[in-house]
């Protein structure tokens, strides 16, 4: 049963056209990026405004073992999670757009530093 559903998932996926499959691909990805930068955004937030830093300092330490829904450590955990996930997702992001990268500042190089009407325009890919 299961290989039959992931059987007619995959040919539903093969049969969506490769441009709004790639469209399907970026708005994924960008999503996790996304959502990954608002985990660290908030996490940041938390360990730069509302926890304190360093733990016990010795003596009387009134901050010690305060908490915001999540100890320290586990904002810090969360923080560099979310630290890696959009990271990757950025590489992988370039890494798709790569040749359209490419293109674009092989054409702006020509330009900025050629006559016009020298400068060969090669059709970047619309991404």
């Amino acid at each position: 049963m299961s290989q039959r559903l992931n059987h007619s998932t995959h040919d539903t996926f093969r049969s969506i056209p490769m441009k709004l499959r790639k469209a399907y691909i970026n708005l994924f990805l960008d999503t996790v990026i996304g959502l990954a930068f608002l985990v660290e955004a908030v996490s940041g937030l938390v360990l730069w405004r509302i926890l304190p830093h360093g733990g016990f300092q010795g003596g009387r330490n009134p901050a010690f073992g305060r908490m915001f829904i999540l100890s320290r450590g586990d904002w810090l955990t969360l923080h560099d999670w979310g630290a890696l996930i959009m990271t990757a997702g950025i590489v992988i992001h370039l890494a798709l757009h790569w040749r359209w990268i490419v293109c674009m500042v092989r054409d702006l190089w020509r330009n900025a530093f050629h006559r016009p009407e020298k400068a060969a325009m090669a059709e970047c890919p619309t991404e």
